[in-house]
């Protein structure tokens, strides 16, 4: 199993040299991935009830230091060599199509391939509203948004006729390093779940414990069944926020179910930086050997 940690690219330490030395030392002592949030700008009223916490209370005050997902993301690329990237998630159907489709291969020519795309069809509807995006219908423009990704990463001329979006009379190059961007989609609702079963590379749910997770994959594998597709095509992950403790136990728990990356949320809320390190080396040494055992 692949272990991954988030960047601080969002919190007290969101900043060129934090982002530069914690994805360095994360590199150095084995961890496999490096992941970033999306936020663009924090509205200071939310009514709409987040979904990760028991009270439905969002974890981030307005005033919160919040670097741009992908940029972010790019600067990790340049400090590193190895570890892989990815966005935790990303939600795509506030950004513009083309140019976010062209940003991610950027990342990923500029990092020799080593980029994943965690998707989410976003539940904040204060943010869709300051960013000039409809909220209606954002499952059904994600699912076209990604086909319409994939044509445009693969086909030389592209055109393509969608609901949403019609593109034609244009070429994009490069391409991805190895001909496609592996998407990822988050969420667990039966839309979810439907639209990972027809044209997701992965299941990237947040905030399940294992046991929770047994039960959405159940029904994960009967919609993929349904759709003529097998699970050996789903990369299966988790990002278990606050609801499992990262340890052996909850490794070996994921593992049993067949999930191959497990991301961790480091809190970057020390006084400095060294002690973030020390963090980083502690969750290193409670969650690495279980997990590169299990590979």
């Amino acid at each position: 199993m692949k272990v991954g940690i988030r960047i601080p690219g969002a919190g007290p330490w969101a900043g060129p040299e934090a982002i530069t030395e914690v994805s360095r030392y994360a590199e150095k002592i084995g961890f496999d991935s490096l992941w970033m949030t999306d936020h663009v700008a924090l509205p200071t009223r939310v009514e709409t009830p987040y979904p990760y916490t028991e009270d439905g209370k969002f974890l981030w005050d307005p005033a919160t230091p919040y670097l741009d997902c992908l940029t972010s993301l790019t600067w990790a690329a340049a400090a590193t060599e190895r570890i892989e990237l990815g966005t935790s998630c990303l939600i795509l159907p506030w950004r513009p199509l083309v140019q976010t489709a062209k940003t991610l291969v950027s990342i990923d020519v500029m990092s020799r391939g080593r980029l994943s795309v965690a998707i989410g069809v976003g539940w904040m509807k204060e943010q869709f509203e300051l960013l000039g995006a409809p909220f209606k219908d954002r499952g059904k423009r994600t699912t076209e948004m990604v086909n319409a990704m994939r044509h445009m990463w693969k086909e030389d001329e592209v055109d393509f006729d969608g609901d949403f979006y019609q593109l034609h009379d244009f070429k994009m190059y490069p391409k991805p390093v190895r001909g496609t961007i592996p998407v990822w989609f988050a969420g667990y609702s039966t839309a979810s779940l439907r639209r990972i079963a027809a044209i997701g590379d992965g299941w990237h749910p947040l905030a399940i414990a294992p046991d929770e997770y047994a039960g959405y994959l159940a029904t994960l594998q009967q919609y993929v069944e349904e759709a003529g597709r097998d699970m050996s095509e789903i990369t299966l992950t988790a990002r278990p926020l606050r609801t499992a403790p990262y340890n052996a136990e909850t490794i070996e728990a994921y593992g049993d179910l067949g999930v191959t990356h497990f991301i961790c949320d480091t809190s970057f809320e020390h006084d400095t930086l060294e002690a973030t390190m020390e963090e980083l080396a502690e969750l290193a040494d409670a969650v690495l050997p279980t997990a590169h055992n299990l590979a």
